[in-house]
């Protein structure tokens, strides 16, 4: 069977069945494990449109009884799984034609990937490339300079943490003005590692609002 299950989505279903092996392991009521197990499984299947028969048996964790079962039945799962297309260093090059002595990353075509994200020192920006409905597109974010403790939240996959690992950063936006040369500047907070948070991510609805505004795509 053909792979149907997006990174974004077996990164949800990993969490949700980690709630599940923690309800196995503390929760001594059977009928409360029973009814945490289905409402697991009713959140798994509602991450998908659609769904054949096989699919859907897939996805059915009933076998799942204890918690020792769970990490083998995400490695079969993992086979199912696809991440964004194969992306060229001619393609990351044209899209990101604008920066000067860009350093492209290693690209690994086994890597399973929501999004393309990597840090060129040489600029000091974050770049992020995206398939969006089919079509490739990106931010090039500058990186801040600033140096706090406060606890940083990624706007993409929620993790918490310090600046060293979740950093500010603000992309030039495209704006809709008759004026070629108009841009504006927004900001968020992202992780710095985008290998650790393509594993996070659960949802690509903020990643798709971000790139959309940025694009000025409407």
């Amino acid at each position: 069977m053909e792979a149907f299950i997006k990174k974004h989505e077996f990164n949800y279903i990993c969490k949700c069945l980690f709630d599940l092996n923690s309800t196995f392991r503390n929760c001594p009521d059977p009928m409360i494990v029973t009814t945490t197990k289905a409402h697991i499984q009713n959140k798994i299947l509602n991450q998908f449109n659609t769904l054949t028969e096989d699919q859907k048996s897939i996805l059915n964790i009933d076998k799942l009884i204890d918690p020792i079962k769970i990490d083998g039945y995400l490695k079969e799962l993992d086979s199912y799984v696809y991440g964004m297309p194969k992306i060229s260093s001619a393609a990351l090059s044209k899209l990101f034609r604008k920066e000067k002595k860009l350093k492209l990353p290693k690209l690994n075509e086994d890597s399973k990937l929501v999004y393309l994200g990597w840090i060129d020192p040489g600029i000091k920006k974050l770049l992020i490339a995206y398939n969006l409905n089919g079509k490739l597109v990106g931010m090039s974010c500058r990186l801040s300079e600033t140096n706090t403790s406060t606890a940083n939240v990624c706007t993409l996959c929620n993790h918490v943490a310090s600046e060293n690992d979740v950093a500010f950063v603000s992309p030039i936006c495209k704006t809709s003005s008759s004026n070629s040369d108009a841009y504006k500047s927004i900001g968020f907070h992202i992780c710095l590692d985008s290998k650790k948070c393509n594993e996070r991510i659960t949802s690509t609805e903020k990643l798709e609002e971000l790139l959309k505004e940025v694009n000025n795509i409407k």
